[in-house]
């Protein structure tokens, strides 16, 4: 798909205006939405609201009534039943979105039978999240479970949420991207393979904490990162992860650190959903437990997560600023951008184009013996 874009060709569908990538994108966490509660979204530069009815199930509508265009989620709106009730006549809406009840009229009109569009939900996993697709088609693929979330298990997410102005393709590329982790993280790739299949794209890496190395200070973080790494390095540990994006937003990171004083795995889910064409909602969300026997301290679950939330924002700090280069000049050591960018762009093409012919193969990019 070629076009123009501030005066140049361009090649990729994700590098114009108004276009937001087909899949699945997290809106909410499951505690954060208790039955009757409403909340107002707004993704994809539009307005949805988001209720829980009697019923349990969480829905996504188009916010707007269409009967005088007042916010569904708007001061007096509330959820009667399994509807939500519209604060400004009270006409109500069921969660696919058609009208049942007017409280002053006699007959519902038919157009209001099937007046707002819902958007395809799953939650699972603790969260909440909807289908996006222009061409209003049916999800062809599914979020995997994570099977040790929940109040029985490991417990459930603890988060960080913050409105970052950025691109899905500045952010995704780093499951690629082998060269950025001295610089920003401080770390050194032991291993670092990357696994692309239709629908999704993993990095497994072994990545060691290097003292001598420089690494990122977020601006919004009180705590000096490089103080606490060199008070807290622990040359005996050792960290291996696997991180997955499942299609174009949502990337779970199962890892592991054994071999110090404190051996513990951990799943993150870190998942960016636009909001408009230049910010996105950037979310990391982390449970964990012990790899052994010995129970974690608390001092440490409470760090952890904060610790987690931190190196993500050390990403944070280049994604706000960067700018994106669509021919960027690439080295040897560089992971596979392009193929990254190739896999990625499928999610913004019409569903006739999206096709994957290449092989589901690992592509690795070690750069030290493990």
């Amino acid at each position: 798909m070629n076009s123009v874009l501030n005066g140049r060709t361009t090649t990729y569908a994700f590098e114009q205006a108004g276009v937001f990538a087909r899949g699945w994108h997290i809106v909410a966490f499951s505690q954060e939405l208790a039955p009757g509660d409403v909340k107002a979204l707004h993704y994809f530069n539009q307005e949805l609201v988001l209720f829980r009815g009697e019923n349990g199930r969480a829905v996504v509508l188009d916010a707007y009534c269409p009967h005088l265009g007042a916010h569904l989620a708007g001061t007096g709106s509330r959820v009667v039943g399994d509807t939500i009730r519209c604060p400004f006549h009270g006409w109500q809406f069921n969660g696919e979105g058609a009208c049942t009840a007017i409280p002053y009229a006699k007959k519902i009109p038919e157009r209001a039978r099937s007046a707002l569009k819902a958007w395809p939900v799953v939650e699972k996993n603790g969260f909440i999240a909807l289908w996006h697709d222009v061409e209003n088609g049916e999800p062809n693929w599914q979020l995997p479970d994570i099977p040790e979330w929940g109040p029985d298990k490991w417990g459930d997410w603890r988060f960080n949420r913050k409105r970052v102005k950025a691109h899905g393709r500045e952010i995704i590329e780093n499951i690629v991207d082998i060269g950025h982790f001295p610089s920003v993280h401080g770390g050194e790739a032991l291993q670092f393979d990357n696994r692309f299949t239709p629908y999704s794209v993993s990095q497994e890496s072994r990545i060691r904490s290097d003292l001598n190395a420089s690494m990122i200070q977020p601006s919004d973080l009180a705590v000096d990162l490089n103080a606490l790494r060199h008070q807290q390095l622990d040359p005996n540990a050792r960290q291996w992860g696997m991180a997955t994006y499942h299609g174009p937003s949502i990337m779970y990171y199962y890892t592991t650190s054994e071999g110090g004083p404190i051996s513990y795995r951990s799943w993150w889910v870190n998942f960016h959903t636009p909001i408009n064409d230049e910010e996105v909602e950037l979310t990391s969300a982390i449970i964990l437990s012990s790899l052994d026997d010995r129970p974690l301290p608390q001092a440490f679950v409470d760090m952890y997560p904060l610790a987690a939330i931190a190196a993500f924002g050390q990403d944070v700090e280049v994604w706000k600023t960067k700018l994106y280069r669509a021919d960027p000049i690439l080295c040897d050591g560089d992971g596979p951008i392009h193929k990254l960018r190739k896999w990625y762009n499928r999610f913004y093409l019409p569903r006739s184009e999206e096709r994957w012919d290449e092989p589901s193969e690992v592509i690795h990019c070690v750069k030290n013996a493990v």
